[in-house]
């Protein structure tokens, strides 16, 4: 069975490259800022500083797929549950919804065998 995402927020993208937005999932609801990382040195380093006020709640970096340009988001917020989490554009203009995705789990890639007793 395929797993869908959850939509847990919808957000604007303003002309500075700032995203500002609603994070709401039952437990947690919050103003969040995507701020471009303006001490970026390193290809691997965040290009965006995630905020919460002016509390610095996780890290994200812009990314491709074969669905287009989206950016992945790594919490470090202990009340959001572990997965995935991934800004991409929505059909409103100027408009990004934040989708959640649970971790998969992995299956072995041998099934198990019985021995003889």
């Amino acid at each position: 069975m395929k797993k869908s995402a959850l939509i847990i927020g919808q957000f604007t993208k303003a002309e500075n490259g700032v995203f500002t937005g609603k994070l709401e999932t039952l437990a947690v609801k919050a103003t969040i800022t995507l701020q471009p990382n303006d001490d970026k040195q390193k290809d691997s380093h965040p290009d965006y500083i995630v905020l919460h006020g002016q509390n610095e709640i996780g890290v994200a970096w812009e990314r491709n797929d074969q669905w287009g340009t989206f950016i992945s988001i790594a919490f470090e917020e202990p009340s959001l549950a572990p997965g995935s989490y991934r800004l991409q554009k929505s059909g409103v203009e100027k408009g990004f919804t934040l989708l959640y995705r649970k971790p998969f789990n992995r299956k072995e890639d041998k099934p198990a065998t019985r021995q003889a007793a």
